[in-house]
């Protein structure tokens, strides 16, 4: 009986010892998340991304980029439905 008590309190040991670092990891993504920005509209987004673009020392090619994205979205949108 002795060998199943101490193998009970080996076990709620371990459990204890999960059940803190678990309370740390939350502890860490809740400092994480903190520090993260409050959450930007659809609008914001696409302004600072114009003016990144706009802003861009090698524009050429970051617009050839924005184009082949564009063009490739509804083959890509064919290709994930057909998987589902």
């Amino acid at each position: 009986m002795t060998e199943s008590t101490g193998r009970a309190a080996e076990i709620e040991e371990r459990l204890d010892a999960l059940q803190r670092e678990s309370q740390a990891r939350r502890a860490e993504l809740r400092a994480i998340a903190a520090e993260l920005p409050e959450a930007t509209s659809r609008r914001a987004l696409v302004r600072s991304m114009v003016h990144s673009v706009a802003a861009a020392p090698n524009k050429p090619a970051v617009v050839k980029r924005i184009v082949v994205k564009l063009l490739r979205a509804p083959a890509d949108l064919v290709r994930r439905f057909r998987k589902s």
